[in-house]
Order: C-alpha cells, then sequence, then structure tokens
C-alpha cells in the first residue's frame, strides 16, 4: 500500500500481489489523443488556426494554447497513459494545467511524475 497525492486528494494505492491489470483514465487517454488529433489537423492545412479549431470544436483558444503540447509527449508516457500505469495523481485536469510542459522527454517525465513511478504496471 502507498498513499499518493492527486490534486489535493490524497489516493491510497493498494496492490495485491495478484493484480495484474490496470485500467486506463478513459478522460485522460481522450484528452492526449485529441491534442494529437488537432496537431495533426494543423499540419496538414484541414484547420489553418488555433482560433479555426477552437471554433470547430467549441473550446476556448486558450485552451488549445495548454492542450497542443500534449501531442509532444514522449512515447512512453503516452504507451503508459493509454495502458493505465501512469502515476496516480497524473490525472487529465492536473494535464490540462500543468503549465508550460517540456519538449525534453526526459524532462517530461521528472515534471508528470515518471521518473519517481515504476510505470511497467502493477504486480
Amino acid at each position: 500500500m502507498t498513499i499518493r497525492r492527486r490534486g489535493v486528494e490524497h489516493k491510497i494505492i493498494l496492490k495485491p500481489a495478484h493484480a495484474n491489470t490496470t485500467k486506463a483514465d478513459d478522460t485522460l487517454v481522450m484528452l492526449v489523443a485529441k491534442a494529437r488529433f488537432w496537431f495533426e489537423q494543423l499540419t496538414t492545412g484541414e484547420v489553418a488556426t488555433i482560433r479555426g479549431l477552437a471554433r470547430n470544436n467549441s473550446v476556448d483558444e486558450g485552451d488549445f494554447s495548454r492542450f497542443l503540447p500534449l501531442a509532444f509527449l514522449a512515447p512512453d508516457i503516452v504507451e503508459a497513459i493509454v495502458a493505465g500505469r501512469q502515476p496516480p495523481e497524473l490525472t487529465a485536469e492536473r494535464l490540462k494545467r500543468i503549465g508550460k510542459l517540456p519538449l525534453d522527454w526526459s524532462e517530461q517525465r521528472k515534471v508528470l511524475g515518471f521518473a519517481a513511478w515504476n510505470h511497467q504496471g502493477p504486480g
């Protein structure tokens, strides 16, 4: 058992010896997927501006400025999120409010809590 901070709450993490499954955080996965999709729309020219993306998706332009950097997450971080192996304190809300996300993947791991978290899965 470990206690992890998750936003303003504390979460108790129980890891029974027989636990080998994880469940992905659908909201977190969707946020990362949308960021990648929106970035692709910009790079292919399907949508010309962030303002156009915001209008098409009914999302505030300022939110897009915070979400688009998520398209540049390290591949192992994305894989861990999709597999549900991210640190428990890494939520969609935390990721939305992370501020300036480093482009350097090793720095991303530190900022997002992967450096101290065994994200190879439970067991």
